[in-house]
């Protein structure tokens, strides 16, 4: 799903979704979950980091750690989810 897509879901159904507006993470929407937040996986928003900017694995983490989950809490309730997996 793609940050247009989403954008489109939100205005169709008359909701607020809010959703991280950074074209840097344009692969990393997996959907949206049943009460309508947004789900992006971590692994891809590294990747997409990375790729965008010619930066680290470590940094790409780093700045999407200081300068992007930090917002989640003042996003409402109906902020993004964050997916991480973790292989063991």
């Amino acid at each position: 799903m793609t940050y247009d897509e989403v954008v489109e879901y939100a205005e169709e159904n008359n909701l607020l979704i809010p959703i991280f507006d950074n074209p840097k993470f344009p692969n990393s929407i997996l959907g949206i979950s049943y009460d309508n937040r947004v789900i992006y996986d971590m692994e891809q928003m590294i990747t997409d980091l990375m790729g965008e900017d010619d930066i680290s694995y470590i940094d790409a983490l780093e700045f999407i750690e200081y300068n992007t989950l930090r917002t989640i809490p003042y996003m409402g309730e109906n902020a993004p989810i964050i997916l991480y997996t973790k292989e063991f």
